[in-house]
């Protein structure tokens, strides 16, 4: 932390204003019981001494650490302890302390001499400074450096209450970051289990033997043995670079294509400067699955289907569109299953609410689009860099 930086606003600081105002009112509290107990005292000795002198000695003193202890908090705030810079802060503390101290004694013994006139304590205004200063300038020091000891044994331990609950949030959103890709694989197995899906694959590998395409058939094979292999994986990651999601997406699609077979083509508009960037995996699965399902499934003829990935400002846009018959007449989309709610989940728990988004629309000229916008990112710090700044807007 820079000096720069340590005079700017800081979440893990304690607000400056409520502070100030805590270490105010606690000069406040000491001051009121010190004149009590003072009072007390003079009475029990049988003294006639009258109020004014219980509060010139002690409520003045304290009144005017009062108007110090804003200053105080700021410098706590301006120059801490922490990043390794301690030995330079406790000097810097130790002369602002001896320097504070100096003022306000040379107040308090300019307001007492005004007060009580010559006394004992000195027939002259300096010399009333002097003596006052000889006495309690040790005090001064240490109560300056028992507000500022104060002043930071609270605000590290809201820093620490902070980073145990912000650790606790962290683990609560990887245990259902977890959980949603649990329910991913889930329910890609479920789909790939289904026994179209797997009669379809099957039937088309036994095709090809029987017409001796002994080479496409073990390739038909392997694809479908990939597919599963990806969905079983329990070591999946929380992200794959775009080109390892594409990869598996190809064998889903490739198998699906037996089912279609030639009235369906399938345009691939992968943009190379983007295979590295980092997605969730099986986020497309459940989009193509949707577009082929309930819309080229449901639409006679020729179909297309269009996947895309291109970076738009921050941003990864990855597209599935198809040439299906498009959504109700009123807009709203009846595909919303159980793998369009769990990717938005999956979104929200990665990324936040507010930085990624998955948008089904109708497209221009038929079908639908289905839209997904990620924060664009290649590694896991340039991520959390992403988050952190955003946080900061």
């Amino acid at each position: 932390m820079t000096e720069s930086s340590a005079s700017t606003s800081n979440p893990d600081q304690l607000d400056w204003r409520v502070s100030s105002l805590v270490a105010a009112g606690a000069c406040a509290a000491i001051g009121l019981l010190e004149c009590v107990k003072d009072y007390v005292m003079l009475e029990i000795q049988g003294s006639q001494e009258p109020m004014i002198y219980v509060l010139r000695n002690e409520a003045l003193w304290w009144v005017l650490w009062m108007l110090c202890m804003p200053g105080i908090i700021a410098l706590g705030r301006r120059f801490p302890f922490d990043g390794g810079r301690w030995r330079q802060a406790t000097a810097i503390h130790l002369t602002l302390a001896v320097v504070l101290s100096l003022v306000q004694l040379a107040a308090f013994g300019s307001a007492y001499y005004w007060v009580a006139g010559p006394s004992t304590w000195g027939p002259t205004v300096g010399r009333t400074i002097y003596v006052f200063t000889n006495r309690y300038l040790a005090t001064d020091v240490v109560i300056y450096a028992a507000a500022l000891g104060v002043y930071f044994a609270f605000e590290y331990h809201e820093r620490f209450r902070r980073l145990g609950l912000d650790a606790a949030q962290a683990e609560g959103r990887a245990a259902r970051l977890q959980l949603s890709l649990v329910e991913a694989r889930i329910h890609a197995l479920r789909m790939e289990l289904n026994p179209h899906f797997l009669f379809n694959a099957l039937n088309a590998a036994s095709g090809l033997v029987r017409k001796r395409e002994n080479d496409a058939a073990v390739d038909m094979l392997a694809r479908l043995g990939d597919l599963l292999r990806t969905t079983l994986d329990r070591e999946m990651p929380a992200e794959v670079a775009l080109s390892e999601e594409i990869h598996y997406l190809g064998r889903f699609v490739d198998i699906e294509l037996v089912r279609f077979g030639d009235r369906l083509r399938v345009t691939w508009d992968i943009d190379p400067d983007v295979r590295s960037a980092l997605v969730p995996p099986l986020i497309l699965q459940p989009l193509v699955e949707n577009a082929l399902r309930h819309g080229i499934a449901r639409r006679p003829g020729q179909a297309q289907l269009r996947i895309s990935a291109r970076r738009v400002g921050l941003h990864l846009e990855l597209a599935v569109r198809d040439s299906g018959e498009g959504l109700v007449p009123d807009g709203r989309s009846p595909r919303e299953g159980i793998g369009l709610s769990n990717t938005r989940g999956r979104l929200t728990e990665l990324y936040g609410p507010e930085a990624a988004s998955l948008e089904i629309a109708d497209a221009p000229g038929g079908g639908v689009r289905a839209r997904l916008l990620l924060p664009f990112h290649t590694s896991v710090l340039e991520r959390e860099a992403l988050e952190t700044a955003a946080a900061g807007a």
